[in-house]
């Protein structure tokens, strides 16, 4: 929950997965770094007296960005062989790119052992993502890949920049939270997601006008349901929405301490068709798995995950009637052409030290 809620400073829920990247460091044949993509194949290499973004470099660029950006902060990394492998990968955008500056930080940190704390260090990964490779990347996407821990979602105030950790409610009950993966091309929604974003800055900015003085995340959103703001429609039900998301992911700090299952369930049901029909940000894929959940007796309600670029169906379902629907998505394969992933969701940890040799 949360995706959008950077426009208002408000607050945002986010978990570590269980896509990984590995990065490899060996020393290199000479003064340039040597970076090789397993998933694309792609050999990319550049040298450290001429860091410069270009566009064609792809994926590459983040990893010149954390070199640019150590050099910029006065510390002198050595040139290495690196390779990338993982899931990852296969992504695209603001999560691809935060995972490649941290996994590199993370490793050049290591292998020079520098003198680079966690914040110091997630600050430079924002500013690679940010400033060096322009992507819309959140803090708090940062914050998950270093911090998370196994079985913990992180619960992010993005006014006052803190964070807590909640314990997963769902272990040792009868009720089960399912992601399902459409299968769709990781870039499918990237464009949209990003136009959402513009539209929500540019509405934000215009409600901000209306109450210079009121922090934007606090305003009424009542107000803005009952039309008591002269703002455009479009302004309206977006910043109603993005304030409504950003009250319940904090909300859910109470229901997940509560263990309360059903109500985690209602309330992805509620932002989900918010999301949809306020911000109309959705595809033909989602709207469908959404509709055969509804049609699952014991299932309490979907929503949507974003993570940067693609999207994913989260719901609450008793554990009796998984299978149920399950059986429903039998025929998603023959009606979209893709095949979907079904998984229990279970929060992962961050990053961790595989091996080291001298």
């Amino acid at each position: 929950m949360g995706e959008f809620s950077q426009h208002c400073k408000g607050n945002v829920l986010c978990f570590a997965n269980n896509q990984n990247l590995t990065v490899k460091l060996s020393d290199s044949s000479d003064s340039q770094v040597h970076i090789f993509n397993s998933f694309t194949g792609d050999r990319k290499k550049f040298s450290l007296a001429n860091i410069k973004f270009r566009k064609e470099d792809k994926w590459c660029n983040s990893a010149k960005g954390v070199y640019f950006n150590l050099m910029e902060e006065g510390i002198k990394p050595k040139a290495y062989q690196i390779v990338l492998d993982g899931e990852v990968l296969r992504s695209d955008g603001p999560m691809l790119t935060a995972a490649i500056s941290v996994g590199i930080s993370l490793a050049l940190r290591k292998a020079m052992n520098l003198d680079l704390s966690d914040n110091r260090l997630a600050l430079l990964c924002y500013k690679v993502c940010t400033l060096f490779c322009s992507e819309n990347t959140k803090y708090s996407t940062i914050i998950t890949m270093l911090d998370a821990k196994e079985g913990n979602f992180i619960l992010f105030d993005l006014g006052n920049m803190t964070y807590a950790e909640i314990g997963d409610p769902f272990p040792g009950s009868k009720q089960r939270m399912l992601m399902v993966d459409c299968r769709i091309p990781p870039d499918a929604m990237r464009e949209e997601i990003r136009h959402r974003h513009e539209q929500t800055s540019a509405a934000f900015r215009l409600l901000r006008d209306k109450a210079p003085r009121l922090p934007i995340r606090d305003f009424p959103v009542s107000e803005l349901r009952d039309r008591m703001i002269p703002v455009d429609e479009e302004t309206r039900r977006i910043c109603a929405t993005v304030l409504e998301d950003s009250m319940a992911a904090a909300g859910m700090q109470r229901v997940f301490e509560r263990k309360d299952c059903i109500q985690i369930g209602r309330s992805l049901g509620k932002i989900g068709k918010m999301i949809r029909d306020d911000l109309e940000l959705s595809c033909p894929e989602m709207d469908w798995m959404v509709k055969r959940a509804s049609e699952v007796p014991l299932c309490y309600g979907a929503g949507v995950l974003f993570n940067g670029i693609s999207a994913y169906v989260l719901l609450v379902i008793e554990e009796s009637s998984i299978d149920l629907y399950k059986a429903k998505l039998e025929d998603y394969e023959h009606i979209f052409g893709f095949k979907a992933e079904v998984s229990i969701l279970a929060p992962g940890r961050g990053w961790s030290l595989v091996s080291q040799s001298s």
